[in-house]
């Protein structure tokens, strides 16, 4: 592999060793006494790596579901709780809402520019 620094030289980096003469059949390997219990150990921990992710994603899966579905019943129980007092509010608003026009409608006895009213 070649690079250049700043100065513009090149330099050499050292080569890995020839892969191929690293690589041993599984007979020559056989006959070392733990291979199979190696080879067991490493079966079993891929499994259980699996095992674990596919528990932590049920269990994901399962709280997202369960947590939505309490969210939106709270949600419900909030509203619930909270309607007859808004219904109280606005039905309040509205009378007073009705008063008020009533009482514009109505001649204003304090006016002294409107006609006094005869009492029989």
């Amino acid at each position: 592999m070649r690079g250049q620094n700043a100065r513009g030289s090149t330099r050499l980096a050292p080569v890995d060793e020839d892969k191929s003469r690293n690589v041993h059949t599984l007979e020559a390997r056989a006959y070392d006494p733990h291979f199979e219990e190696k080879l067991l150990r490493a079966q079993f921990q891929r499994e259980r790596s699996s095992a674990y992710w596919f528990a932590a994603s049920t269990w994901g899966i399962a709280g997202l579901i369960i947590g939505a579905c309490m969210g939106a019943y709270m949600m419900y129980v909030a509203t619930v709780a909270t309607l007859p007092t808004a219904v109280t509010a606005v039905t309040q608003g509205m009378a007073v809402q009705e008063i008020q026009r009533q009482g514009e409608s109505r001649p204003n006895l304090l006016d002294q520019s409107a006609p006094p009213a005869s009492n029989p």
